[in-house]
């Protein structure tokens, strides 16, 4: 049996259950609105770690598209590298072991996909010759 998809599983329950001393760590730092923004995309993790074990693929997809976003909105906040640059411990870890989480998803899962589609039945037929 394959491990990858393990790992990928696991990521994504790490992922999720990670964002909750994440949110407490950035409760009293983020205003309301963000704040709430940040707890509904932790949702969204916890429903794609639920869902790992229902529709496991569907779920690779979901956790894909929320390591992206999840990547793009912290890489592009200068508010991030300056935390790091302060010499705040905790803050720089949490943000270097959230990265890390979606950088091994983001690249995971392609790989995951596009191996398991060249391993599938028929992935060699030729659709136009049919």
């Amino acid at each position: 049996m394959n491990s990858l998809p393990r790992v990928i599983q696991f990521v994504i329950i790490f992922a999720a259950l990670f964002g909750v001393p994440f949110l407490y760590e950035v409760r009293p730092v983020l205003p309301s609105d963000v704040f709430y923004s940040v707890a509904f995309g932790e949702a969204l993790f916890v429903v794609d770690a639920a869902l790992t074990f229902i529709r496991p693929r569907a779920s690779y997809y979901l956790g894909l598209l929320l390591a992206a976003v999840a990547f793009a909105a912290t890489v592009t906040q200068p508010a991030h590298y300056q935390l790091v640059a302060s010499g705040d411990v905790s803050a720089a870890a949490t943000i270097f072991v959230g990265l890390a989480a979606e950088m091994t998803l983001m690249v995971l899962v392609p790989w995951y996909l596009v191996s398991s589609r060249a391993k599938s039945p028929g992935a060699d037929a030729d659709p136009a010759r049919s």
